[in-house]
């Protein structure tokens, strides 16, 4: 029951902020707000196989999108009947796969002003020929309290739509 309780509030936690106002303005000319960035500040990219960096974005455009999608994943997978279950089935399907991606994200510090460095938020792995990710809070973005690296562990199914928006991120030259 404790990890029920404890999964709730780490997926609380990831959707806090997620959606945003979808408003038709040019994009070019929209300055993102951090509420509406979810306080994302920067997204590096690396390569499993050999750990190298890919490329590091903090783009707003780029930053904004991206919130946009792993919310709807987070929230296409919200379905807590069975959260346990789902979870432990997801794991052991990728038990087998390659890591292809990580994509780890950076907040901002909790302080008004950002003179310090960038917080780690959470790294999301992605792996060959499936549509499964694996989304680990960094204990660093959980303030007051240590939880248990199980705990800040999760998987989700991505729709083909999603993954593809995530692998262009990847794959596209820096």
């Amino acid at each position: 029951m404790k990890k029920v309780f404890l999964t709730i509030i780490a997926i609380s936690v990831l959707l806090c902020g997620c959606e945003a106002d979808n408003k038709n303005t040019d994009v070019s000319e929209h300055k993102y707000t951090e509420e509406e960035l979810d306080n994302l500040a920067q997204i590096e990219i690396f390569g499993a196989e050999n750990n190298e960096l890919i490329k590091t974005i903090s783009d707003e455009e780029m930053l904004y999108q991206y919130n946009q999608h792993i919310g709807e994943c987070i929230d296409d997978n919200s379905d807590v009947s069975d959260l346990t279950g789902q979870q432990e089935e997801l794991k052991k399907s990728i038990e087998e796969l390659e890591e292809q991606y990580y994509f780890i994200t950076y907040k901002y510090p909790a302080a008004m002003l950002h003179d310090q460095e960038l917080e780690k938020n959470m790294t999301i792995t992605f792996y060959e020929d499936s549509d499964i990710i694996k989304i680990t809070v960094s204990q660093e973005s959980v303030k007051g309290t240590y939880i248990p690296q199980e705990f800040l562990e999760f998987y989700y199914r991505v729709s083909d739509e999603d993954m593809e928006f995530f692998r262009s991120y990847a794959e596209e030259q820096a």
